[in-house]
């Protein structure tokens, strides 16, 4: 300001040498008067909470259209060089934005909490609620927050998000779908899977969705928020909602992104040079072929993936529409794995007679063709010596004679052809009648069909030891689902005075699901040239009537519900459920059942000993109690006595053998569902103006009168062997914890991270009821993998009481001694039977947590997301390393892991053991994306461009592939927590995409 003054003087002194005086005193004072607006381009205040009149620090005060900004000290005070006339905007987590003209050297602004997040409304069963008045367990994610990348399936797009929410994707088969547990286990034969409710459409599935079109996902945690949907809730309830139109003009939204994948991770196997090392030190001979075949090479690829999606809405006041058409090209890394998908949406709303009458609209198509590998060429591949070429001389595939486990991968993977088409048709209609203020009808229809039309053929391959025992083989089935529904509620809110609002809600619904469906195979087929496409031709039908069938079934659900809840003062809020559900899959007897739930909530931040608090800005206490039930993965009919096809008679008449029939099942009158019980208390809370937000919460789900299949008791009149019968229970313990930090929030900058995070405990209780009983110990067998010997079927893991499910079971190593297992003798016998008496439990393939951690980083047009995950406290059974990570008599016919070089073990038994047991902890860098957003230019209104990768880091101490194994439970076929050796190993990916709006 010195110099300006200086500047000023010599040019007044220079004004009066030429001019005369009255000229020279008036253009002193108008340089004064422009020395004064000078003098004021430093605006200074202070900014204030407008609640409590307390100085906020760290307010981000920027002069609007310019790069000059400040922040506010520890007293809220500030100074900004700006000039006369200019706008300033005062920005800060917690509060909502404010523009102020400065009209003078001093603006003091008074900044409002921004209680948005407290205001918006979530979706509920058959509803909404706003979130401050929600009492049960609810989480909300909007489409910004999914995971970006090669995403085809919604949940993917959800992996790490919410607590509780277990998402599992052990395999990078694009055809496969990821196992989700939201709080842990809940059954052993009736699913464990989430409902999936999409735009209001009960059970509708998942993969129907694009996720671009995805407006936001709501998951129901507890019993008492799902308790409105009764039998079909027991597992938890995701509700999605897609997007839809809104009035004003149209708007096109392009998005589409393409993607390669490679194997992440990959077994250690020897090569040429070392497995001839590995044969000369073991002194086994064999025919080297003078190959140097890297297997696992040879039948797998880079894969490309490209996906498009177009979304055109609009409309006016009283009629708005969205519609989209999507394409997904996904190719497989093992091949032979590849999968299509072209999806269309059409979302209509119109409002009618003066905006009394709302009609919602909703059509979805989807089709997808798959195409199937065969997962057996992993084993294969990992077998086959590296020594061996991929074709013979002669031009075919090179196969070894007369080994037990030695077959040509890429034979297994080209000779075979498993496709699917699978389309799926939904529409829904929907209409919201409001007969009086505050009383609405609503009515909904929803017609479903899904048809799945499959084919399979296996050609003839020479010397190929796959062959089926006719040589060549096929397969044609086509299965269908209709679904029909109907939903009819009436919703009545009032406010009952100044400070309490009471919402009712009753309603019917209906659902009739007819499963349809028929298939033939045959075999010894004379060529090839027709695949599957000519069944008949086959010879193997004359002599099999069998490879012939058809099948038909159909269910029916009834169901009343009601819905009462309150909110008094702002601060004290209550839900109470009630669900009668009646289903034609249960018994006689119980036909019907009874689901309620209660919830409350109380505000303590509304109260006076907390009102006006300058740290704590929300503080909610949640308590909920409720019932759901499990009817989902039981067929219908189970409660009936039925009859089926069962060997043949001759019958003398006919000169001829003909198909017989036996009883196929007991009738159990008395079956019914699975209870599951829910206890829970949450605490939601935002602090520090809201910098810090999230919600902590404890339960206990108990699932009682377990579906399970036992034997039934001959001595009692069964016929049949077994029958599915309620027995037994089982209980899930845990804490989850969600929060949001904002590190930083300014015009250029913002950092935030959230975390996810949930803590479990499984137990099965029991596996009895007063008429039947499973056995003490249920021995769950796993498939190791094919053709490798005493591999079919091993019982690594048991159903028990007082353990969790699945627990590893099996002999304890006292110590290796010449290279073989010397079992400790655990029950003091005397005798070591490592088979029998002599086991124990080695570990739970259960996670005890599993988290996720997202950062968001943004800096003026850039963005930045990268998310970690984990789980820790799981036990996983390395079956490789039991299998080809020791020095045994097979290293020269077939391949090792590279640790068998050093391996102290040359045993062969593979029975269960403690050795091969590992820590299943881990940590990934799941997914990460760097974006740039463009301003709004011509046509444009946004458009935006960015690469993203999947599965980019891991950290374990795992020795295996990938620590993320399969948490299925398949009673008779599959464990969780077992690393089996056919496992299409997971990817990683890298993706560039853009996202347009015009």
């Amino acid at each position: 300001m010195i110099h300006s003054y200086k500047r000023v003087g010599r040019l007044v002194r220079s004004s009066v040498s030429n001019l005369g005086f009255k000229q020279a005193f008036s253009v002193a004072v108008a340089l004064l008067i422009s020395l004064g607006a000078f003098a004021q381009d430093v605006v200074s205040g202070k900014v204030t909470d407008a609640a409590d009149g307390s100085a906020i620090p760290g307010v981000s005060v920027t002069v609007k259209g310019t790069t000059k900004g400040a922040q506010t000290d520890i007293n809220g005070t500030y100074k900004v060089n700006a000039g006369s006339g200019s706008t300033l905007v005062f920005t800060f987590v917690g509060y909502t934005s404010k523009e102020v003209k400065a009209t003078g050297s001093v603006v003091n602004v008074s900044l409002a909490a921004d209680n948005k997040s407290l205001e918006e409304v979530v979706v509920v069963g058959y509803g909404t609620q706003k979130r401050k008045e929600i009492s049960g367990t609810v989480t909300s994610l909007g489409s910004r927050e999914f995971n970006a990348g090669v995403v085809t399936n919604p949940l993917a797009a959800a992996q790490g998000k919410v607590a509780g929410l277990v998402i599992t994707q052990s395999s990078g088969d694009p055809n496969s779908r990821p196992t989700v547990r939201l709080r842990g286990t809940g059954s052993l034969n009736a699913g464990s899977e989430p409902l999936y409710v999409i735009d209001g459409v009960i059970g509708a599935p998942i993969e129907n969705v694009a996720p671009e079109d995805i407006l936001s996902m709501d998951v129901l945690r507890d019993a008492s928020s799902a308790a409105i949907y009764g039998s079909r809730g027991a597992n938890g309830v995701i509700l999605i909602n897609t997007k839809r139109g809104k009035s004003g003009a149209p708007t096109v939204d392009y998005s589409a992104y393409v993607g390669a994948e490679t194997i992440s991770q990959r077994p250690e196997l020897l090569n040429a040079a070392e497995f001839r090392a590995a044969a000369s030190k073991y002194k086994q001979t064999f025919d080297d072929n003078g190959a140097n075949t890297d297997w696992l090479d040879v039948i797998t690829r880079t894969a490309v993936s490209q996906n498009h999606n177009v979304g055109v809405s609009g409309g006016s006041e009283n009629l708005s529409y969205r519609a989209s058409v999507g394409y997904l090209d996904q190719t497989g890394t093992l091949i032979g794995s590849a999968k299509d998908r072209l999806t269309g949406r059409l979302n209509l709303d119109a409002k009618a007679l003066d905006g009394k009458l709302m009609m919602k609209f909703n059509m979805s198509a989807m089709q997808t063709n798959g195409t199937f590998s065969d997962n057996r060429a992993v084993g294969f591949a990992m077998n086959m010596r590296p020594t061996d070429p991929v074709y013979a001389a002669n031009g075919n595939y090179f196969q070894l004679p007369g080994t037990f486990a030695n077959f040509n991968p890429l034979a297994a993977l080209e000779k075979k052809s498993n496709t699917q088409r699978l389309q799926d048709f939904l529409f829904n209609a929907s209409a919201a009648y409001t007969i009086l203020d505050g009383l609405v009808f609503n009515v909904s229809g929803t017609l479903r069909t899904q048809n799945a039309n499959n084919s399979y053929f296996a050609s003839t391959t020479p010397g190929n030891l796959l062959s089926t025992v006719g040589g060549n083989s096929a397969s044609r089935s086509l299965n269908s689902v209709t679904d029909k529904q109907l939903e009819a509620t009436l919703n009545w809110t009032k406010k009952l005075s100044d400070v309490s609002t009471l919402t009712l809600l009753g309603g019917y619904t209906y659902q009739d699901v007819v499963n349809d469906g028929f298939g033939a195979a045959n075999n010894n087929f004379l060529t090839d040239a027709f695949g599957a496409d000519n069944i008949g031709s086959g010879l193997g039908i004359r002599t099999n009537p069998s490879l012939l069938y058809s099948y038909k079934n159909e269910y029916k659900l009834v169901s009343f519900l009601a819905r009462a809840q309150y909110s008094l003062m702002n601060k004290y809020f209550a839900t109470v459920n009630m669900r009668r559900d009646g289903s034609t899959k249960f018994g006689d007897n119980n036909k019907w059942g009874l689901f309620p739930s209660v919830s409350v909530g109380w505000s303590l931040s509304e109260e006076a000993f907390l009102k006006g608090n300058t740290t704590i800005d929300n503080l909610k206490l949640r308590v909920s109690w409720g019932r759901t039930g499990n009817s989902e993965g039981i067929r219908p009919l189970l409660s009936k006595s039925f009859y089926g096809p069962s060997g043949s008679y001759y019958d003398g008449s006919a000169d001829d053998f003909l198909p017989a029939y036996a009883i196929q099942s007991n009738p159990n009158p008395n079956l019914k569902w699975e209870i599951n019980e829910n206890y829970g208390a949450g605490i939601d809370f935002s602090i520090l103006k809201g910098k810090l937000t999230g919600s902590i919460d404890w339960y206990t789900r108990q699932t009682k009168d377990l579906l399970y299949t036992v034997n039934a008791p001959q001595e009692k009149g069964y016929v049949y062997p077994t029958i599915l019968a309620n027995i037994g229970s089982m209980q899930n313990r845990g804490i989850e914890v969600s929060a949001t930090y904002q590190w930083l929030d300014t015009q250029d900058w913002s950092i935030s991270s959230t975390f996810a995070g949930s803590f479990n405990q499984n137990e099965l209780i029991a596996l009895k009821n007063d008429e039947f009983a499973a056995a003490d110990q249920v021995f769950l067998s796993t498939t190791l993998g094919s053709f490798i010997r005493g591999t079919s079927a091993v019982n690594f893991s048991v159903l028990q009481a007082g353990q969790p499910v699945g627990v590893f079971y099996g002999a304890k190593i006292a110590k290796i001694e010449n290279g073989r297992y010397v079992f400790q003798d655990l029950n003091g016998d005397g005798t070591v039977d490592p088979n029998a008496k002599d086991r124990t439990y080695l570990g739970d393939p259960n996670p005890k947590f599993v988290g996720g951690l997202t950062t968001n980083v943004r800096y003026k047009a850039f963005d930045l997301q990268f998310q970690f995950t984990g789980n820790a406290g799981a036990k996983i059974v390395n079956t490789n390393n039991l299998l080809l990570g020791r020095q045994d008599g097979r290293i020269a016919e077939s391949n090792a892991l590279k640790s068998a070089l050093t391996s102290i073990i040359n045993d062969e038994r593979t029975i269960p053991m403690d050795y091969y047991v590992e820590s299943g902890d881990h940590i990934r860098l799941n997914n990460a994306s760097l974006g740039y957003t463009f301003a709004s230019k011509g046509v444009f209104k946004r458009a935006r461009v960015y690469v993203a990768g999947n599965n980019l880091l891991l950290f374990t101490n795992y020795s295996g592939v990938d620590p993320e194994v399969s948490q299925n439970l398949a009673i008779g076929s599959a464990a969780p927590g077992i690393d089996v050796r056919e496992t299409y190993y997971k990817t990683r990916a890298f993706t560039a995409g853009i996202n347009l709006s015009f």
